[in-house]
Protein backbone atom coordinates (compact mmCIF):
# COMPACT_ATOMS: atom_id res chain seq x y z
CA UNK A 1 0.00 0.00 0.00
CA UNK A 2 1.54 3.59 -0.83
CA UNK A 3 0.24 5.10 2.44
CA UNK A 4 2.16 2.86 4.37
CA UNK A 5 5.52 2.36 2.69
CA UNK A 6 8.25 4.67 2.10
CA UNK A 7 8.42 7.17 -0.53
CA UNK A 8 11.31 7.41 -2.65
CA UNK A 9 13.78 10.05 -2.24
CA UNK A 10 12.79 10.76 1.64
CA UNK A 11 8.90 12.27 0.51
CA UNK A 12 5.99 10.96 2.84
CA UNK A 13 3.93 8.55 1.51
CA UNK A 14 1.75 9.10 -0.75
CA UNK A 15 -1.66 8.30 1.88
CA UNK A 16 0.05 11.01 3.90
CA UNK A 17 1.01 13.41 1.40
CA UNK A 18 -2.94 13.29 0.15
CA UNK A 19 -4.11 13.61 4.11
CA UNK A 20 -1.86 16.32 4.53
CA UNK A 21 -3.24 18.11 1.46
CA UNK A 22 -6.63 17.62 2.25
CA UNK A 23 -6.52 18.86 5.85
CA UNK A 24 -4.55 21.99 5.16
CA UNK A 25 -7.25 22.42 2.50
CA UNK A 26 -10.26 21.88 4.68
CA UNK A 27 -8.71 23.98 7.51
CA UNK A 28 -7.64 26.84 5.36
CA UNK A 29 -11.47 27.40 3.84
CA UNK A 30 -13.20 26.65 7.55
CA UNK A 31 -10.92 29.92 8.65
CA UNK A 32 -12.06 31.66 5.64
CA UNK A 33 -15.65 30.95 5.93
CA UNK A 34 -15.54 31.98 9.37
CA UNK A 35 -14.12 35.42 8.73
CA UNK A 36 -16.44 36.07 5.73
CA UNK A 37 -19.35 34.81 8.55
CA UNK A 38 -18.01 37.91 11.22
CA UNK A 39 -17.82 40.18 9.07
CA UNK A 40 -20.83 40.45 6.61
CA UNK A 41 -22.67 40.87 10.05
CA UNK A 42 -21.77 43.86 11.47
CA UNK A 43 -25.10 43.85 14.05
CA UNK A 44 -23.84 40.18 15.15
CA UNK A 45 -24.58 39.82 18.80
CA UNK A 46 -22.41 37.79 21.68
CA UNK A 47 -23.77 34.36 20.73
CA UNK A 48 -22.69 34.61 17.07
CA UNK A 49 -19.65 35.45 17.53
CA UNK A 50 -19.29 32.89 20.36
CA UNK A 51 -20.42 29.92 18.16
CA UNK A 52 -18.98 31.47 14.93
CA UNK A 53 -15.47 31.71 16.92
CA UNK A 54 -15.64 28.94 18.94
CA UNK A 55 -16.40 25.99 16.30
CA UNK A 56 -13.79 27.65 14.18
CA UNK A 57 -11.37 26.97 16.60
CA UNK A 58 -12.63 23.30 17.64
CA UNK A 59 -12.61 22.63 13.66
CA UNK A 60 -9.33 24.17 13.03
CA UNK A 61 -7.35 22.85 16.00
CA UNK A 62 -9.05 18.95 15.07
CA UNK A 63 -7.76 20.17 11.43
CA UNK A 64 -4.30 20.74 12.43
CA UNK A 65 -3.72 17.67 14.66
CA UNK A 66 -4.72 15.44 11.34
CA UNK A 67 -2.02 17.39 9.87
CA UNK A 68 0.33 16.99 12.67
CA UNK A 69 0.03 12.90 11.80
CA UNK A 70 0.01 12.93 8.62
CA UNK A 71 2.26 15.82 8.03
CA UNK A 72 6.34 15.90 7.81
CA UNK A 73 7.71 14.34 11.32
CA UNK A 74 10.23 17.36 11.54
CA UNK A 75 6.93 19.69 11.61
CA UNK A 76 4.90 17.39 13.95
CA UNK A 77 5.85 19.22 17.39
CA UNK A 78 4.84 22.55 16.56
CA UNK A 79 1.44 21.30 14.83
CA UNK A 80 0.52 19.30 17.93
CA UNK A 81 1.05 21.97 20.04
CA UNK A 82 -0.66 24.70 18.04
CA UNK A 83 -3.62 22.01 17.31
CA UNK A 84 -3.68 21.37 21.23
CA UNK A 85 -3.79 25.35 21.72
CA UNK A 86 -6.24 25.85 19.31
CA UNK A 87 -8.61 22.92 20.42
CA UNK A 88 -8.36 23.73 23.85
CA UNK A 89 -9.29 27.45 23.01
CA UNK A 90 -12.39 26.18 20.86
CA UNK A 91 -13.83 23.73 23.90
CA UNK A 92 -13.26 26.52 26.05
CA UNK A 93 -15.28 29.43 24.17
CA UNK A 94 -18.05 26.38 22.99
CA UNK A 95 -18.34 25.51 26.78
CA UNK A 96 -18.69 28.69 28.57
CA UNK A 97 -22.39 29.60 29.25
CA UNK A 98 -21.85 33.07 30.05
CA UNK A 99 -18.78 34.12 28.26
CA UNK A 100 -18.20 37.80 28.21
CA UNK A 101 -16.61 39.94 25.47
CA UNK A 102 -13.77 40.13 27.60
CA UNK A 103 -13.63 37.09 28.08
CA UNK A 104 -13.78 36.24 24.40
CA UNK A 105 -11.03 39.17 24.04
CA UNK A 106 -8.68 37.53 26.38
CA UNK A 107 -8.97 34.09 24.70
CA UNK A 108 -8.03 35.64 21.59
CA UNK A 109 -4.94 37.28 22.90
CA UNK A 110 -3.38 34.18 24.92
CA UNK A 111 -4.44 31.52 21.69
CA UNK A 112 -3.13 34.30 19.02
CA UNK A 113 -0.04 34.92 21.33
CA UNK A 114 0.66 31.26 21.12
CA UNK A 115 0.07 30.74 17.88
CA UNK A 116 1.74 33.09 16.38
CA UNK A 117 4.89 32.37 18.25
CA UNK A 118 4.72 28.80 17.32
CA UNK A 119 4.82 29.97 13.69
CA UNK A 120 7.69 32.24 14.37
CA UNK A 121 9.46 29.07 15.22
CA UNK A 122 8.31 27.38 12.83
CA UNK A 123 9.64 29.60 10.14
CA UNK A 124 12.77 29.79 11.74
CA UNK A 125 13.41 26.42 12.04
CA UNK A 126 12.05 25.46 8.17
CA UNK A 127 13.62 28.46 6.73
CA UNK A 128 16.43 26.25 4.78
CA UNK A 129 14.19 23.30 4.36
CA UNK A 130 10.69 25.08 3.63
CA UNK A 131 10.50 26.93 0.56
CA UNK A 132 7.09 28.26 2.04
CA UNK A 133 8.76 29.25 5.55
CA UNK A 134 7.81 33.32 4.64
CA UNK A 135 3.92 31.90 4.98
CA UNK A 136 4.54 30.93 8.42
CA UNK A 137 6.28 34.15 9.04
CA UNK A 138 4.09 36.56 7.80
CA UNK A 139 1.08 34.78 9.54
CA UNK A 140 2.73 34.59 12.78
CA UNK A 141 3.82 38.47 12.68
CA UNK A 142 0.10 39.37 11.56
CA UNK A 143 -1.34 37.19 14.29
CA UNK A 144 0.92 39.31 17.32
CA UNK A 145 -0.18 42.35 15.24
CA UNK A 146 -3.69 42.32 15.38
CA UNK A 147 -3.83 40.68 19.18
CA UNK A 148 -1.85 43.38 20.67
CA UNK A 149 -3.86 46.00 18.92
CA UNK A 150 -7.14 44.07 20.07
CA UNK A 151 -4.99 44.29 23.45
CA UNK A 152 -4.51 47.98 23.30
CA UNK A 153 -7.66 49.24 21.64
CA UNK A 154 -9.56 51.54 23.98
CA UNK A 155 -12.52 50.16 24.86
CA UNK A 156 -13.02 46.43 24.42
CA UNK A 157 -16.35 46.33 23.03
CA UNK A 158 -18.20 43.18 20.60
CA UNK A 159 -17.66 44.86 17.64
CA UNK A 160 -13.83 45.30 18.08
CA UNK A 161 -13.58 41.76 19.35
CA UNK A 162 -15.70 40.72 16.26
CA UNK A 163 -13.89 43.00 13.49
CA UNK A 164 -10.60 41.68 15.08
CA UNK A 165 -11.31 38.05 15.09
CA UNK A 166 -12.64 38.50 11.46
CA UNK A 167 -9.50 39.15 10.14
CA UNK A 168 -7.64 36.78 12.49
CA UNK A 169 -9.34 34.00 11.13
CA UNK A 170 -9.04 35.71 7.11
CA UNK A 171 -5.31 35.51 7.76
CA UNK A 172 -5.38 32.45 9.27
CA UNK A 173 -7.27 31.19 6.21
CA UNK A 174 -5.00 32.57 3.28
CA UNK A 175 -1.69 31.44 4.74
CA UNK A 176 -3.14 28.20 5.60
CA UNK A 177 -4.42 27.62 1.89
CA UNK A 178 -1.19 28.87 0.89
CA UNK A 179 0.49 26.13 3.07
CA UNK A 180 -2.18 23.79 1.15
CA UNK A 181 -0.80 24.86 -2.12
CA UNK A 182 2.90 24.61 -1.22
CA UNK A 183 2.64 20.67 0.17
CA UNK A 184 4.43 17.84 -1.48
CA UNK A 185 1.57 17.08 -3.20
CA UNK A 186 1.80 19.70 -5.49
CA UNK A 187 6.00 19.77 -6.06
CA UNK A 188 7.29 17.46 -8.76
CA UNK A 189 4.82 16.03 -11.17
CA UNK A 190 7.62 13.07 -12.27
CA UNK A 191 7.05 12.05 -7.92
CA UNK A 192 3.58 12.46 -6.38
CA UNK A 193 1.57 13.24 -9.36
CA UNK A 194 2.69 10.30 -11.55
CA UNK A 195 2.50 7.68 -8.45
CA UNK A 196 -1.45 9.58 -8.76
CA UNK A 197 -1.59 8.75 -12.23
CA UNK A 198 -0.48 5.58 -12.40
CA UNK A 199 -2.76 4.85 -9.11
CA UNK A 200 -6.27 6.21 -10.49
CA UNK A 201 -7.69 4.84 -13.35
CA UNK A 202 -8.33 6.81 -16.33
CA UNK A 203 -10.82 5.38 -17.34
CA UNK A 204 -14.25 2.97 -14.98
CA UNK A 205 -14.46 -1.06 -16.05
Amino acid sequence: MSGTTPASGGRLPLGKAVGQAWALWLAGLLALVGGVLLLVNPGAGLRLVKWTLGLFLLGWGVLRLVHAFTGPRRARTWLILSGVCVLGAGIVVLAWPGVTVTALLYILFVGGMALGALDLATAVADRRRNSGWWLYLLRGLGTIALVLALLVWPGETLGVVRVIAAVLLLLWGAATIGEAYQSPIHDDPRGYRGQLDKEIPHRLI
